[in-house]
């Protein structure tokens, strides 16, 4: 039942899209573009429109809306029928369908990497509350010092639709990054006329391998038929600089060409590059999603632009109009963004009358004005809170190691070497290779200075930076390369993006070695949680509840279980991670004074809990199996709390208690 529920629920999904995409098409003259163009401009006006004002749930527009869309792609049948448009959807589809069987397979939403975190995001928007909405990790306080967007996009899409938050979560990351791939192929179609190197390029994408992938190998040998060494390997063509060449390095290859050369008591910086692919297993929704979505966007609407595709007005505008988008998509990528859609009106504003028409600066500046104007009230909340990270020169000591730099980025500075060289149409090789070539010298020459200190000091920079290049040119200086009439440099090209696909290896391996039959489908994203009967009744009691501040067991200060339950079920919660949100909010002395008594509470040792629950306004005391043991303190609890708080037990007869204490009103 819950697969046919799931392919009605995207049926209805990908009817919307399908109608945007006919809709728009008759400005915006590619079914991808306009597809993609127009999700972006709705979700972006009602971010705009739910700051004034917050809609609450929407799950009864949905039957109104797709009615509507059937309506449109009805209306405009013929027009469709002709133009391509049921085989720009099947295209669209298959992408889909690709990072749906990555989340078929791997579903589940665990205290790993960022993935807990996103689904609170997607948890703060999904009650539909004037933005910015209420802070369930912190409820004195609001959610307003993030760039969520795509979060909000989620959300949004769940309210329609009526998702529980797994469910928006697993539904909306193969959908943003279809959308992503969907434009490579655009943008492809446009220069290459083979059907085999489109399929190459959307491959290497999509597949995910880097400069490093051979190396991976090369540099370490272990037994491949385990899961440890599979999921290393995946990590490792992203995470090659300083941590896989380093820590896993165990061959004589290893130390002739990758020797270990930091001064004695230092350590390697660590200098990740994670790109669109590595995205599928690393499983988290976060915003790096959304920057490679507004790079496909913009990279697709210049090539329209210079082929003289569609309403060149309209293009330029909706160009202009990705780069403030970054702002609330993904903020770390925003001058790399600038710089692109700048460098190219310049670049273009400059030709002779015979080389192309010139850039339509009043279009330009409306774009992007109309942009900012959509964001100005999420703006007003955000740059307050924004933390205080300068742009700082990289100091000697931290400049990449040039071997595995060379590794790690050798497909890309040779696709940009041959940018320079080969001027494909109408110099626009040329125009991307110097582009991406300036941003990738500024990612060495300068790092963003956040909270992050030691051999993490350019990670973060690095791994948002490099990731965004490189798929910009592969997007961008791929398609033109493969595409280029000489066959050498076809050839060339073909084969460094064929080398990087050996990662194919290592997704197989991955997903044979990490199978795991219990969780396969069940796209709610708890199955960590809830293949266990006696916490799926928990869950299934919590989402049905009336909303309340829940209280968990906080037995670390993040990446723990400790607010599984609230977010999964999008109640409040006395306390997130306080690592995180001491981060996100500053000096925050109240919440580490909360976790003190909470984990009194659960090592029962908490003075006066029931006054302190009262006060603290807990209407649902969580007693999950990690605390059953503790008998003693469970027994304490349940005299002193019973004037108050009535004990809703869950776990079998004869076992340990588990459940809730539920605040008695």
């Amino acid at each position: 039942m819950s697969a046919i529920y799931y392919a009605f629920t995207l049926g209805l999904i990908l009817l919307h899209f399908a109608a945007v995409s006919a809709f728009l098409s008759r400005w915006i003259a590619s079914f991808h573009v306009a597809r993609a163009a127009g999700i972006l401009i709705f979700t972006l006006s009602c971010f705009f429109l739910e700051h004034l004002h917050g809609w609450g749930q929407l799950s009864w527009l949905w039957p109104i809306s797709s009615a509507a869309s059937a309506v449109v792609l009805w209306q405009n049948r013929t027009r469709l029928k002709d133009s391509g448009f049921v085989r720009a959807e099947l295209v669209f589809w298959v992408f889909v369908a690709y990072g749906l069987f990555w989340k078929w397979i791997f579903p589940a939403v665990y205290p790993t990497s960022e993935r807990v975190t996103d689904l609170f995001f997607i948890g703060n928007y999904m009650p539909g509350a004037t933005l910015p909405p209420p802070d369930h990790w912190f409820p004195q306080r609001v959610f307003d010092y993030y760039y969520a967007f795509q979060h909000y996009g989620a959300a949004l899409m769940g309210r329609i639709f009526n998702l529980k938050p797994g469910l928006a979560y697993n539904f909306a990351m193969p959908l943003l990054m279809g959308m992503t791939v969907a434009l490579t192929w655009d943008f492809g179609s446009r220069f290459i006329k083979h059907t085999g190197w489109k399929v190459l390029l959307v491959a290497t994408l999509m597949i995910g391998g880097t400069g490093a992938t051979p190396f991976v190998h090369l540099v370490h040998q272990g037994d491949y038929s385990t899961w440890g060494e599979a999921n290393n390997r995946m990590w490792g063509s992203a995470r090659f600089i300083g941590l896989y060449d380093h820590d896993q390095a165990n061959t004589p290859f290893a130390a002739k060409y990758f020797p270990k050369t930091e001064a004695p008591g230092t350590e390697a910086s660590e200098l990740p590059m994670e790109a669109f692919g590595y995205q599928y297993f690393l499983g988290d929704y976060h915003p790096p999603l959304a920057g490679f979505f507004l790079l496909a966007l913009a990279i697709a609407l210049i090539a329209m632009l210079e082929t003289g595709v569609g309403l060149s007005r309209v293009n330029t505008a909706m160009l202009a109009f990705t780069v403030p988008a970054t702002i609330c998509s993904n903020t770390w990528v925003f001058p790399l963004q600038a710089i692109l859609v700048a460098g190219w009106a310049i670049w273009r504003g400059d030709r002779k009358r015979s080389d192309g028409p010139h850039t339509d600066w009043p279009a330009l500046f409306a774009g992007g004005l109309a942009a900012f104007v959509l964001l100005y009230p999420f703006l007003s909340f955000f740059a307050v809170k924004s933390l205080a990270t300068p742009i700082k020169l990289v100091p000697m000591s931290d400049h990449s190691p040039w071997r595995p730099f060379l590794a790690q980025h050798w497909p890309m500075l040779l696709m940009i070497g041959i940018g320079l060289w080969r001027k494909e149409t109408r110099r626009l090789a040329t125009f991307f290779a110097i582009a991406f070539g300036l941003c990738f010298f500024i990612s060495e020459m300068v790092f963003v200075d956040d909270p992050s200190g030691g051999k993490f000091e350019r990670t973060n920079t690095t791994m948002k930076w490099w990731g965004w290049i490189w798929t910009g040119v592969l997007i961008s200086l791929g398609s033109l390369l493969l595409g280029s009439a000489s066959r050498a440099v076809r050839w060339v090209v073909g084969i460094a993006l064929g080398i990087t696909c050996y990662y194919v290896v290592d997704v197989a391996n991955y997903m044979w070695y990490s199978k795991n039959p219990a969780d396969y489908g069940k796209l709610y994203a708890s199955s960590s949680y809830t293949n266990d009967p006696t916490m799926r009744d928990m869950f299934q009691y919590l989402t049905n509840a009336p909303d309340g501040l829940v209280m968990e067991n906080m037995e670390t200060d993040a990446f723990n279980d400790g607010v599984i339950l609230s977010t999964f079920t999008l109640k409040p919660s006395v306390l997130g991670w306080p690592s995180h949100l001491m981060t996100w909010h500053g000096s925050v002395p109240e919440a580490w004074i909360a976790r003190d008594a909470m984990r009194n509470f659960y090592n029962g040792t908490l003075p006066d809990a029931r006054t302190w629950l009262i006060a603290h306004d807990v209407r649902y005391v969580a007693w999950k199996a990690k605390e059953s043991a503790n008998i003693a303190a469970w027994t304490k609890w349940q005299q002193e709390l019973a004037p108050s708080y009535t004990w809703v037990n869950f776990s079998p007869a004869g076992q340990p208690p588990v459940g809730f204490w539920v605040r008695k009103r």
